[in-house]
């Protein structure tokens, strides 16, 4: 083979399948981490969700908004957020755009606690990131910012269609 790419190269290229499936269980140890991350918080599975939704998200959020990102009806996420806020991990701010509005926000402590606790981790992601050149960090930043947006997207996908969710083990095929 003439060119930049030898012949090896080619046939030791990783398939994008492969890459796709390191990717997945990599999301899969992430959640094993929320678990024991809600854990050392002393956090149950909804309000460590709930408040790394809060942490995460781009946008302000609401009790209805962060309800739904965790799955709970609007009921249960003002259970949920009277619970978080009682034990001091969030505060209810007016919205500036919208006076009706209350929007959620972690409070500074639940912040550095979190932060407290995750910091090992990336301290040894920064070292794993060491010998990569800054061309090739960007290339994995770029690759994991356009993975991030496709889970997005497929959390958005379209509500009119049937959920192929978990079937009854009677069911039949069609049903």
């Amino acid at each position: 083979m003439t060119g930049p790419e030898s012949e090896r190269d080619v046939e030791q290229r990783t398939p994008p399948a492969d890459v796709s499936w390191a990717l997945h269980r990599m999301m899969v140890a992430a959640a094993v981490m929320d678990v024991t991350l809600g854990q050392r918080l002393g956090l149950n599975s909804a309000d460590y969700q709930a408040m790394k939704h809060l942490m995460t998200s781009e946008d302000p959020l609401g009790t209805v908004e962060l309800g739904a990102l965790v799955g709970l009806t609007s009921g249960s996420a003002t259970g949920l957020v009277d619970r978080l806020e009682h034990a001091g991990h969030l505060v209810r701010h007016r919205d500036p755009h919208d006076r009706r509005r209350l929007i959620l926000q972690p409070t500074s402590e639940a912040i550095e606690r979190v932060r407290s606790e995750i910091q090992p981790l990336i301290d040894r992601l920064d070292e794993l990131l060491a010998p990569y050149s800054n061309g090739e960090r960007e290339l994995l930043a770029r690759f994991l910012h356009d993975a991030t947006d496709v889970y997005r997207s497929y959390d958005r996908r379209d509500p009119t269609k049937k959920d192929a969710g978990p079937r009854s083990a009677d069911a039949l095929p069609g049903e």
